[in-house]
């Protein structure tokens, strides 16, 4: 039978503590190492003719292994004080927090991506935690089995190979304007100075997402084109694609090296980038009655990772988040002004 856990007793209590630090700590450097390993993983497997895609860290290898070897490793260092079935669960969060602390007080990491994916890391913190547990009390695990078990993250990513998936989705919002749609689309085509008491509090915003403060329509030799600025320098513009004036407007984004400076948002997060992208956005006017319209967006984006079953539902959160605000927006500019 396993041996019960040890009872602490208040004089042990100081050692207690300095033993979980210790492993929390363990747990948080080993995370760190492999974010710089995988971050420059890519040069490696260029030299050696492979895809780019074969390990970086939006790959299967670092963000599902590695904060389950976190874990394991965080309940491995306290296996001398046989750590419970909840200590299993819970302390490796202790690790994959000072591991995204970490990131971002060294710069590997923005705001943006530690947020995002928080939940993903110390769900699957836990999970190695929990098996590192039950390993520890079914067999004797050694320093190099401990040293295999380290690799795992690297190894998994040469196994597997690029794993990378594109896949485009959709967002279809709507809400009802008590304004007739002539005074909807002005607001739309001509969005000057807005505001952030104008925008409603989102998660979008709140992670660090800078606000949109215009996008205004004119017209070009090449054809109708909207330009959009949002806050911390951010610009681009959309090119219409379908106007049919009161009625419904559509337009395809184009994003340029400088269209958000450095710093403004995270490599992996950043619009138009290797990750994510938005595709045609279209706003249509459907008039109820005499003062009620319909104003409907439907937006189109990309997601290309090797964990789009994660990532690709973030994002979707996100987007209808965003899409959400400029409804807001359209809806209280267009009832304001009628």
């Amino acid at each position: 039978m396993p041996a019960a856990p040890v009872a602490l007793q208040p004089k042990d209590l100081p050692a207690w503590r300095r033993i979980k630090w210790i492993a929390a700590a363990s747990g948080a450097l080993y995370g760190l190492v492999m974010r710089l390993v995988f971050g420059h993983l890519t040069e490696l497997t260029r030299w050696l003719g492979l895809s780019r895609d074969t390990g970086d860290v939006m790959s299967t290898g670092f963000v599902l292994m590695t904060p389950v070897v976190v874990g394991a490793l965080t309940v491995y260092v306290m296996r001398g004080i046989r750590p419970t079935w909840e200590q299993a669960i819970f302390m490796p969060w202790r690790s994959i927090l000072l591991m995204m602390l970490g990131s971002m007080v060294t710069l590997l990491e923005g705001s943006i991506c530690v947020i995002l994916m928080a939940p993903a890391f110390v769900g699957l913190a836990s999970l190695g935690g929990l098996l590192m547990k039950a390993a520890l009390e079914t067999t004797r695990i050694g320093t190099v089995r401990v040293g295999a078990l380290a690799t795992m993250p690297l190894l998994f990513t040469v196994l597997a190979g690029p794993m990378t998936s594109e896949q485009w989705q959709r967002i279809d919002r709507s809400t009802v304007i008590d304004a007739p749609p002539e005074r909807i689309w002005s607001e739309i085509v001509d969005a000057r100075d807005i505001r952030r008491e104008e925008l409603p509090a989102t998660l979008i915003h709140l992670i660090g997402v800078p606000r949109p403060v215009e996008g205004i329509n004119h017209m070009t030799p090449e054809g109708e084109v909207r330009n959009s600025r949002w806050e911390r320098g951010v610009h681009f513009r959309g090119h219409v694609t379908q106007r049919e004036e009161g009625r419904t407007i559509a337009w395809r984004y184009e994003f340029k090296p400088d269209s958000f400076p450095p710093g403004t948002m995270d490599e992996h997060v950043v619009v138009g980038g290797r990750y994510f992208d938005l595709g045609e956005t279209r706003f249509t006017l459907t008039p109820i009655d005499a003062g009620h319209t319909r104003l409907e967006v439907q937006a189109h984006y990309r997601v290309t990772s090797g964990i789009n079953a994660y990532a690709v539902p973030v994002a979707g959160l996100l987007g209808r988040d965003f899409v959400d605000t400029l409804l807001a927006l359209y809806k209280r500019r267009s009832e304001s002004a009628a």
